[in-house]
């Protein structure tokens, strides 16, 4: 793959107007290990049929589905191999996806990246009885493994919505993570199994719901969870969904591009004390892209910028694929 070259690094140092620029910490106490966790969420139509479903989703809606995929896709396949990274990140992709969008999904199969799954019609968890959660699960397994040669090993829930059900179906199937939680923000960790958070029950007397919420579990499940998180994804700010609640779409893109280094920058200061080994800064910095979001003209440009400057850290800063931060984590919790 293409490399970014010195120039390339040198024109994006240049954008200095206040609200994009972020300047490189002063300290120098401690050595850093970063893993930048890129991942593209190809959802596209899909994400208009499961947790987007709407009754007034009409053909304006899917059209920016068809966008994402038909001009979403080529443009971010073509960024990343631009800048070296397409080899170093996961996207994870719905079934509907895989079967709409072949040729767009070849071209990121073929551009070298690590597939991971997402539903198949985008369904949140809730939306499916556990039979269906396992049958839309196993579709998509199959469809994935005849796309790329192997089985899948990540999984993200579609927005997020993964439920107790949804664990050892993963297990069962060999999974190595999921990507659905933020129980942390920039740290991996084996998944424990928590009991069920049952709700207050506010028709019973008050003595019967007032206790705590117990968290602690001495049973971890194998997979490793790689924290996502929405303020570190572009489509709830910069896409405008009319039948979604949260979304904005008219947020000025160099405002997530600062919030995004104001994160790394804390992190980047502040990682080494929140458990990493003595004296290095180790964590790791997920991003979630979407194609009909950060393939936008207005959009993509701040992406390039963006993965331009974690690029110009050095080595200490590394791009990841999910499935090697996965085997990692494991290897350290069997040392």
């Amino acid at each position: 793959m293409p490399s970014i070259t010195s120039q390339e690094l040198a024109t994006a140092s240049q954008v200095t107007d206040s609200t994009s620029t972020a300047t490189k910490p002063l300290t120098k106490s401690s050595k850093h290990r970063v893993r930048v966790a890129l991942s593209v969420d190809f959802d596209a139509i899909s994400a208009h049929l499961g947790t987007g479903k709407h009754p007034d989703n009409n053909m304006a809606d899917y059209s920016q589905g068809i966008f994402a995929g038909k001009v979403g896709v080529p443009r971010l396949v073509k960024l990343f191999n631009k800048l070296g990274l397409s080899e170093k990140m996961t996207w994870f992709i719905p079934g509907h996806s895989m079967e709409t969008f072949p040729a767009e999904v070849k071209q990121i199969v073929d551009s070298g990246c690590e597939i991971g799954l997402h539903g198949y019609s985008h369904e949140g968890a809730y939306q499916l009885t556990e039979e269906q959660e396992s049958d839309v699960l196993e579709k998509c397994i199959d469809l994935a493994t005849k796309l790329t040669g192997k089985k899948p090993v990540g999984w993200r829930a579609p927005l997020y919505q993964i439920r107790e059900t949804t664990i050892p179906l993963l297990e069962k199937h060999g999974f190595e993570y999921d990507s659905s939680l933020t129980h942390h923000d920039s740290q991996p960790f084996l998944l424990p199994l928590h009991p069920p958070i049952e709700p207050p029950d506010f028709s019973k007397p008050a003595s019967t719901w007032m206790h705590p919420t117990p968290l602690t579990s001495s049973s971890l499940t194998s997979l490793v969870e790689i924290p996502c998180n929405w303020y570190g994804e572009d489509e709830t700010p910069l896409s405008y969904l009319p039948h979604v609640n949260n979304s904005h779409g008219y947020v000025d893109t160099r405002v997530i591009e600062q919030m995004w280094k104001d994160r790394f920058l804390w992190l980047w200061e502040n990682a080494g004390d929140e458990g990493s080994e003595e004296g290095v800064n180790d964590f790791i910095f997920p991003i979630c892209l979407h194609p009909d979001t950060s393939g936008m003209a207005h959009v993509i440009g701040m992406i390039e910028r963006m993965m331009i400057w974690l690029q110009s850290w050095g080595e200490e800063v590394q791009f990841c694929r999910y499935e090697d931060i996965a085997k990692e984590t494991k290897g350290r919790q069997t040392r």
